[in-house]
């Protein structure tokens, strides 16, 4: 028999008695089995949490004594905790009331009846909480212990439950910069850091100094805007969990009246929560929630249905955040997006004058091909369209535009966007941080390439050289071209590339921000409609991303609609290549047999 054997049986009784006296008296017995049994006792140091359905009580919802059995939020973070160990700090992002600081505190209080020098350590984001989590989640759960599982306790404050006989501890305290610099901490839970009053980077200095080497961090929060909580979030320093409201069981009612409904933002999120789909009853109980609310923005932060709509922005959004929010969800479900990048070859190939001497060189790209790979660079949403004839030749193809971005100052990333000339909508994104210039470039020429010759407009501004390697370097058949004053000549001329500037920007930021409200789902890229949601007006006017966040995905797509009035909206006949011509329509073997009549070059 093992501790889980023991834990089931106890499901069991418990689902057929539901006997709280009954219950009692089988934890007694199994902790007195436990303790004279040297593996289970093994398997409870290994696994400390073990005990918390073995042998814990806890208050329910409604205020109910009941055995602590993990529902099904808890036992997920308790398979990934098995799944991860301690190489790095779980990051909780959470709807209201899923049992996750129940869950957490009971997991500190087991790690300190269990193990010795065992210092757990959890920081709430205001007083109030920090005796509410103290009394509520942690003594009341002691207390009811049975006494053979209880070690000695050499004193308890309001705060802190401290056990001489193994050195183990487990205290609470609120958050500020200064708190837990003197102590060694084995487990450390930074609960609701998103609403804490201090720098969230500044704690982490001192904690992290009083950490072991093998210490649980987890930090764990609803959302509350785009602060440090959204920073540490996005860092990828954190096996990120984010838990939708609707994995907690009891979130569901049977009052319908509240599905019939004149709101047009309900209506929309009804229709979207039954495509992920949920079921009548617990789609009920959200309107429900939803029509208590005074401010209804609340739902999206108290019980977010993705983490995008969990952060809600600080900063007045640019683009229609609701739609962008729900297409989001609707794009993170999807598969079939293949990632990767292009290998070719690259050939210099020489010219020869009339007397046969080399007088220049010409460089060719051939052998094209997209190599599939996970942390490629390039995802194709839609391959390129083509028409065909009964034999299978191509009569014509569709048009594509290609937009791009440089990295500018090195803070930002190459980007680029394929759009389909017919409809708007994207077929490919490119996306890298670091990558030299002309290699850039000669993706964005095979990318070109294989989208039908695609017209390419890359931003100018910080480097041309993406552009001249594509024009004067490999002879990019389709090019966007501008028109600029010479300031020497006083003529117009026309050079390649796009060109952002005061004038340009907001042209081509309010023609896609009209696009995206007319039809969200001409862009299924997930990172571009993320990176939409942190595009913000500032202060002074400027539309840009966030402070910290980017917005090379949205210029990239922004330039790729705006130039496309120099592609074709409509399928182009294909040209007929000279040797599948020839192929086609000549035959270069003779089907005579010996001479029949056939005149040889010597009879003339």
């Amino acid at each position: 028999m093992t501790v889980v054997d023991m834990i089931e049986k106890r499901k069991t009784r418990w689902r057929e008695r539901t006997d709280l006296e009954y219950d009692r008296k089988l934890v007694r017995a199994a902790v007195v089995k436990l303790l004279g049994n040297e593996a289970l006792r093994q398997e409870v140091v290994e696994r400390p949490y073990l005990l918390i359905e073995l042998a814990f009580l806890i208050v329910d919802k409604k205020k109910k004594t009941v055995p602590f059995f993990f529902n099904e939020v808890q036992a997920d973070f308790i398979r990934r905790f098995e799944e991860h160990g301690t190489g790095k700090p779980y990051y909780v992002l959470k709807g209201r009331q899923q049992g996750f600081t129940s869950l957490i505190t009971a997991m500190q209080l087991s790690f300190a009846i269990v193990r010795k020098n065992f210092s757990g350590f959890t920081l709430a984001d205001k007083s109030d909480n920090t005796l509410s989590i103290f009394n509520d989640k942690a003594r009341v759960v002691y207390e009811r212990l049975p006494e053979e599982l209880k070690p000695t306790e050499k004193f308890a404050s309001k705060r802190e439950l401290f056990f001489d006989v193994l050195n183990s501890s487990w205290r609470i305290a609120t958050a500020s910069s200064q708190v837990g610099r003197s102590r060694t901490l084995s487990f450390v839970h930074f609960s609701e850091i998103a609403f804490y009053e201090c720098s969230l980077s500044d704690l982490q200095k001192g904690i992290g100094e009083a950490m072991t080497e093998e210490a649980v961090c987890v930090y764990e929060t609803t959302a509350n805007g785009f602060n440090e909580a959204k920073e540490l979030w996005d860092s990828g320093t954190c096996i990120n969990l984010f838990y939708e409201w609707w994995r907690t069981s009891e979130y569901r009612c049977t009052q319908y009246g509240y599905l019939e409904t004149d709101d047009p933002w309900l209506r929309s999120r009804i229709g979207l929560l039954s495509e992920l789909g949920l079921e009548r009853e617990q789609i009920a109980w959200y309107c429900r929630k939803y029509d208590s609310y005074l401010d209804k923005n609340t739902i999206k932060q108290e019980y977010p249905c993705s983490p995008e709509e969990a952060f809600i922005s600080s900063g007045s959004c640019v683009f229609d955040k609701e739609r962008i929010t729900e297409h989001l969800m609707r794009c993170m479900e999807r598969q079939g997006a293949r990632r990767g990048d292009f290998t070719y070859q690259k050939t210099c190939v020489p010219i020869h004058g009339a007397d046969g001497s080399v007088i220049d060189t010409e460089w060719r790209i051939d052998k094209i091909a997209f190599v599939e790979s996970r942390d490629g660079s390039i995802t194709i949403h839609g391959e390129p369209l083509v028409k065909r004839d009964r034999d299978g030749s191509v009569t014509s193809r569709a048009p594509y535009v290609l937009g791009g971005d440089t990295a500018g100052d090195g803070e930002d990333w190459f980007a680029a966007k394929v759009i389909c000339n017919l409809d708007g909508r994207t077929v490919a994104t490119f996306h890298k941080q670091r990558i030299d210039e002309d290699l850039y470039a000669e993706q964005m020429y095979c990318l070109g390439r294989y989208y039908n010759d695609a017209l390419i407009g890359i931003e100018t501004n910080y480097s041309r050289h993406p552009m001249r390697v594509l024009q004067q370097k490999y002879g990019y058949p389709s090019l966007y071209m501008r028109e600029r004053l010479d300031r020497l000549s006083d003529e117009v001329e026309r050079v390649c590339g796009f060109e952002t500037t005061p004038k340009t920007r907001p042209i081509i930021i309010a023609e896609l921000v009209m696009k995206m409200r007319e039809d969200p789902t001409m862009e299924c890229d997930v990172e571009t409609l993320k990176e939409m949601l942190t595009f913000v007006k500032k202060d002074g006017g400027r539309q840009e991303a966030i402070d910290g966040y980017h917005d090379d995905l949205v210029l990239s797509l922004a330039i790729a609609h705006h130039i496309a009035a120099q592609q074709s909206y409509d399928w182009t006949e294909s040209a007929v290549e000279e040797d599948h011509f020839i192929e086609q329509n000549f035959n270069s073997e003779p089907t005579f047999t010996g001479n029949e009549g056939y005149m040889t070059w010597e009879d003339f």
